[in-house]
């Protein structure tokens, strides 16, 4: 499993959560990362391996990028301003 393949991307209401789907953690992925909507600033978890931060890092600044535009964050349409 490459890189792309093994970190979960998961938008959540609140922010975007990046996850190990090879580790578990009591039933769920471990957590690497999370990217607060409203700050925008990366948040790395200590544990994160060093080979997946370079693609979570670049993931994020795609996010990071677009401050000040609106994010779909529901498949209803929902949307939070990045970065406020």
């Amino acid at each position: 499993m490459n890189t792309n393949e093994r970190i979960f991307i998961g938008v959540q209401p609140c922010g975007i959560v990046y996850a190990d789907r090879q580790v578990d953690v009591d039933g769920d992925y471990d957590k690497l990362a999370f990217l607060p909507y409203q700050t925008l600033e990366l948040q790395i978890e200590l544990t994160c391996p060093e080979s997946l931060r370079v693609e979570i890092q670049n993931h994020a600044q795609s996010i990071i990028a677009r401050r000040g535009e609106r994010f779909e964050v529901s498949s209803c349409g929902q949307t939070v301003l990045l970065g406020r």
